[in-house]
C-alpha cells in the first residue's frame, strides 16, 4: 500500500480573496436561476407536448423516459470523474453548449419519431449531469460554509416558479413547441455564466493524483443504505413529478394550471432553502431527510385519494417543502460521505441514482400503470413505494454521517 495520502482539503474557497468569493456567490445564484428556469420552461410541459402534439401513449412516455434515465445512468459517473479531473466550469460550459443546440432541433425534427428519439436521448446524455456537476463546483466554491448551499440553490426555485408560472399562459398563446427555443436560450446563457466562474472548479489545484479506488470509496456501508432508501423514495417522487401534468389533464385541468402547480411548489421551495442551514443544525441531516421523504409518499397517496382541481394545487407545498429539505440533506449526506476530491462524483452518483435509476424504475411502472390500471391508481402505490423508501431511511441509515477516508481505502 502507498503511504502517499490525499490532503482532504477544501478546493477553492480557502484560496479565494472575499471580494473574489462574493463575486462567485453571485454567479452561483444566477447559475441556479438559469438552470431552473430553463427547467420550468420545459419539464411541467413535456409530456403534454408529447401527448397531444405527438400523440404518444403513457407507456410511450415511459419507455422513452427509462431509455433517457438508462443514458443518463451510464455517462452520469464519467461525467463526474470527468469534471473531477479536469477543469469543472469548462466541463460544465461544453455540457451546457450542445443541451441548447440539441434541445433547439426537438421541434424541427418531430415529424420522425426515430430522429425526434435520437436527438431526445442524445440531450439526455448531455443534459443529465450538469445540475451534479454545477452543485459540485458550488460546494467547492462555499468550502467550509457548504451547509448555506440552500440559499444559493432557493435561486433555482425561484427561477424554475417563474418559469413554470409564466410559461404556462405563454404556451397557451404559442404552443407547446416554443419551449424547445425557451430552454435553449436559457442554457445557452448558462453555458456563458459557466465560464465567467474563474477560479472555481479547477483541476487539482490541491490535490495529489493519488490511486484511490473508487469502488471502495463509494462502498461505504452508510452511503449504500442512503442510496436505497432514496431510489425507493424517488423511484415514486419523480415519476410522479413527471406524470403531474397527464395526470391534472386527465382531472381537467388547463396549460396555466398545470404552470401553477408547479409555480407553486417551486416558489414554497425558497423559504425552506433559506431556513435549510438553520434546519441542519436543529435537526441534522438524517432526520431532515426523513421528513421530506414523508411528505413526497403523503402527497401521492393523497392525489389518488382526492383529483380534486383545488386540493392538488393546495397539496403542491407539500412537494416543494419535501424538495427542499431533500435537496439540502441529501447532497449534503453524501458530500459527507465521500472524500473531497471526489465530490463531482459522489454527486453525479447521487444524481445517477435518485433521478436516473429511479427515473427508469419510476416511468415504466407509472408508464405502465397508467394505461392499464389508470392515473389514479398509479399515483396510490407510488405512495406507499415512497412511503416504504422512508420508512428504509429511517430504519437502515446512521444519523451520524461519516466520510469515507481519502486514504488507505484499500485497507
Amino acid at each position: 500500500m502507498s503511504t502517499d495520502c490525499i490532503k482532504d482539503v477544501e478546493p477553492v474557497s480557502q484560496l479565494l480573496q472575499p471580494a473574489d468569493r462574493g463575486k462567485l456567490h453571485r454567479l452561483i445564484s444566477l447559475q441556479y436561476v438559469l438552470i431552473f428556469m430553463a427547467n420550468g420552461a420545459i419539464f411541467p410541459f413535456l409530456n403534454l407536448y408529447l401527448t397531444k402534439n405527438l400523440g404518444w401513449s403513457a407507456s410511450r412516455i415511459g419507455w422513452v423516459g427509462a431509455l433517457s434515465s438508462v443514458l443518463v445512468m451510464m455517462t452520469q459517473p464519467l461525467w463526474g470523474r470527468v469534471s473531477d479531473a479536469s477543469d469543472k466550469r469548462k466541463v460544465l460550459a461544453f455540457a451546457f453548449a450542445v443541451s441548447a443546440c440539441l434541445v433547439f432541433l426537438h421541434p424541427l425534427v418531430a415529424g420522425s419519431f426515430a430522429v425526434f428519439l435520437l436527438v431526445r436521448l442524445s440531450h439526455a446524455v448531455f443534459v443529465g449531469s450538469t445540475t451534479s456537476m454545477f452543485d459540485a463546483i458550488a460546494l467547492d466554491v462555499l468550502g467550509e460554509d457548504k451547509d448555506t448551499y440552500g440559499r444559493y440553490r432557493l435561486w433555482g426555485s425561484f427561477g424554475f416558479a417563474v418559469a413554470a408560472l409564466f410559461f404556462g399562459w405563454v404556451y397557451q398563446v404559442l404552443g407547446f413547441s416554443a419551449m424547445f427555443f425557451i430552454n435553449a436560450a436559457f442554457i445557452g446563457t448558462a453555458s456563458y455564466v459557466a465560464l465567467r466562474l474563474g477560479g472555481a472548479g479547477a483541476a487539482g489545484e490541491e490535490h495529489e493524483k493519488a490511486p484511490v479506488e473508487l469502488a471502495k470509496v463509494l462502498a461505504n456501508p452508510a452511503l449504500l443504505f442512503l442510496l436505497g432508501g432514496i431510489f425507493l423514495v424517488q423511484t415514486a417522487n419523480s415519476a410522479g413529478e413527471t406524470y403531474l401534468s397527464v395526470y391534472l389533464d386527465a382531472i381537467g385541468g388547463s396549460s396555466s394550471m398545470i404552470g401553477s402547480a408547479f409555480a407553486s411548489m417551486a416558489f414554497v421551495e425558497i423559504p425552506v432553502f433559506l431556513a435549510a442551514p438553520r434546519i441542519v443544525e436543529r435537526l441534522g441531516y438524517k432526520p431532515m431527510l426523513v421528513v421530506s421523504t414523508l411528505l413526497f409518499g403523503l402527497k401521492l397517496v393523497l392525489n389518488a385519494l382526492f383529483p380534486i382541481h383545488w386540493l392538488v394545487l393546495a397539496l403542491q407545498p407539500m412537494a416543494g417543502i419535501g424538495f427542499a429539505l431533500f435537496q439540502a440533506s441529501a447532497v449534503l449526506m453524501v458530500d459527507a460521505l465521500v472524500p473531497r476530491r471526489f465530490r463531482s462524483t459522489g454527486q453525479a452518483v447521487l444524481a445517477t441514482v435518485s433521478w436516473s435509476v429511479a427515473g427508469i424504475s419510476g416511468n415504466l411502472l407509472f408508464g405502465m400503470l397508467i394505461d392499464k390500471a389508470g392515473i389514479l391508481a398509479a399515483y396510490g402505490i407510488g405512495g406507499c413505494v415512497g412511503l416504504l423508501g422512508s420508512l428504509f431511511i429511517y430504519l437502515f441509515v446512521p444519523s451520524k454521517a461519516e466520510r469515507a477516508p481519502a486514504c488507505d481505502v484499500g485497507a
